[in-house]
């Protein structure tokens, strides 16, 4: 894969937006690293990420390993393209229990004309040490802004 690396202060301007984004702010999503093709992102399992057996709600974790997907290409796209997902499968190995952290490690995979497809592992972050929870697999089309 080609990796360009897209404007610094687009790049910042779009994570500004995701990172504040209402439901990001909500879960705690923050970015940790970000490199062409590749974002690193946390957050910590707590009331708002809960389902009804006290660990990390399914959901939640689907959108935020999207989000994080999004951080990792928006480092390569030209300044006048967007991107939307159409496709997403996340693969979830384990439950993560309340108070640990999740970080989720995005990489672009392959990018094309019209089409990208990202990577997105999330990992409990314990004492113990980390272990794989789940992981994604996000296709997003691309698109030129008007």
């Amino acid at each position: 894969m080609t990796v360009v690396a897209g404007d610094p202060g687009r790049i910042q301007r779009v994570n500004e937006f995701v990172l504040e984004h209402a439901f990001h702010r909500f879960a705690g999503l923050t970015l940790r690293r970000q490199e062409p093709g590749k974002a690193v992102a946390r957050f910590r399992v707590d009331g708002n990420a809960l389902n009804m057996s006290g660990t990390l709600h399914a959901g939640v974790l689907y959108g935020l390993m999207d989000a994080a997907s999004f951080l990792a290409l928006v480092t390569v796209l030209k300044p006048e393209e967007f991107a939307a997902t159409h496709d997403i499968h996340v693969s979830v190995m384990r439950a993560v229990p309340k108070g640990e952290e999740v970080e989720l490690r995005a990489e672009v995979v392959r990018r094309g004309i019209n089409i990208a497809f990202i990577r997105c592992d999330a990992f409990r972050v314990a004492a113990a040490g980390e272990q794989l929870a789940a992981t994604a697999s996000v296709t997003k089309s691309l698109t030129i802004q008007a």
